[in-house]
């Protein structure tokens, strides 16, 4: 399989973003911008390494991204220019790599097809670039905003048609091509806006394959509301969990990790809480991971009496090993008593600390059933749960 090594560069200010915070840690769906770029890739199987470009002041923030991203190997201090921090990750990549795409850190709603068609690309032509033709009528204009010309968005010219396109990235090259086209750049001492236009300035024919109207970059704030409708189908997947107990007596009541005084407690192998394991079931089925019963089957006597947070905090390893986090979780326990106000509190913050989320992530609510059925007739009580989960 051919080495692919992306290179991002992601030293920029981004002073068009007008924000306080460097547009690459503004969260989207709780990820910043930078981790959904790195994500991309990451996850992309044709991908072998990512060398990232990060300006001084996030350096320690960006390497600590190290132990989430095992494909990023590198984080390289950037340059004054956008071009220098690509020189210095083009230096840092490995020494094996054949195929290197550029990719701007901004771009966060890349998709695996548009890196599959580019790596495609630089393995044909050895040099290629997405983007997209411009379908709007395009006008020249002044300083003072007076319109100078419209300009034609095809155009002949001895028979041979042109268009303008707009460009995107990742920027595609073989490894000989990109390192000739650097070599360029310190001979021509100039700066370049992209590495396609660098690779044109160093006489190296470059491709163009089909780019994406979701690819996206963050440059202004209105950018930001495009790209959370872009990105929300992928952040954000919902599983429901259900979970009944019998009420017995000589059994302690433990609902969401609290012993409550109540007369009688739910009967099952662990400590049967009810409200934990509809959680469980509905973290478990966001992720499409099986359920209680199968992670931790009634017929395991290492399960018996245990409290059933241990289970909550075995079910956020095995999200986390699958690529997953818990988000939020709503849940409403069925019961005639007792009252679940006075801890409802404690249970939130328990089940909160456990999964690791804001306590304003995690609501838990309680209703009876209006004496019918076997919850009305105090036989038993049972849980309703939805939880939310996003990729790491």
């Amino acid at each position: 399989m051919t080495e692919v090594t992306a290179l991002m560069p992601a030293a920029g200010r981004g002073e068009r973003f007008d924000s306080r915070t460097n547009k690459l840690w503004v969260e989207i769906g709780g990820r910043p911008v930078l981790g959904w770029s790195l994500s991309a890739f990451e996850n992309h199987p044709r991908v072998r390494a990512i060398v990232v470009a990060a300006d001084e002041d996030n350096l320690p923030r960006v390497r600590r991204l190290q132990a989430q991203f095992h494909k990023l190997i590198t984080v390289v201090p950037g340059g004054r220019t956008r071009a220098e921090s690509v020189k210095r990750a083009l230096d840092a990549a490995p020494g094996s790599s054949e195929i290197l795409l550029v990719h701007d850190a901004a771009r966060p709603a890349v998709s695996t097809g548009l890196i599959d068609r580019v790596i495609d690309g630089a393995e044909r032509w050895g040099a290629c670039i997405p983007a997209l033709p411009i379908s709007d009528t395009v006008k020249r204009v002044d300083g003072s905003n007076t319109i100078l010309e419209t300009v034609p968005r095809e155009i002949a010219a001895e028979k041979i048609a042109w268009r303008l396109f707009t460009v995107q990235t990742p920027q595609g090259f073989r490894c000989d091509r990109l390192h000739r086209a650097y070599d360029h750049l310190l001979r021509l001492g100039g700066q370049v806006t992209d590495d396609s236009g660098l690779a044109e300035a160093a006489g190296i024919e470059v491709k163009v394959v089909a780019g994406e109207p979701n690819n996206v970059k963050l440059t202004n704030p209105a950018d930001l509301n495009d790209l959370v409708r872009i990105l929300a189908p992928r952040w954000a997947r919902s599983g429901i969990g259900y979970d009944v107990h019998r009420l017995g007596a000589d059994r302690p009541l433990v609902l969401g990790g609290v012993t409550i005084s109540h007369g009688a407690g739910l009967i099952g192998h662990s400590d049967a809480d009810v409200l934990i394991h509809a959680i469980c079931d509905a973290l478990l089925g966001a992720a499409a991971l099986g359920d209680i019963g199968y992670h931790f089957p009634d017929d395991d006597e290492a399960n018996r009496n245990r409290p059933s947070l241990e289970f909550l905090g075995e079910v956020k390893t095995i999200l986390q090993k699958a690529g997953w986090n818990p988000h939020n979780v709503d849940a409403t326990l069925l019961a005639e008593a007792p009252k679940v106000a006075p801890y409802r509190a404690e249970m939130q913050r328990n089940v909160a600390q456990v999964l690791g989320i804001d306590e304003g992530c995690v609501s838990i609510k309680a209703t009876t059933s209006e004496k019918m059925g076997f919850v009305g007739r105090r036989e038993g009580m049972a849980c309703w749960a939805i939880a939310t989960i996003i990729p790491i």
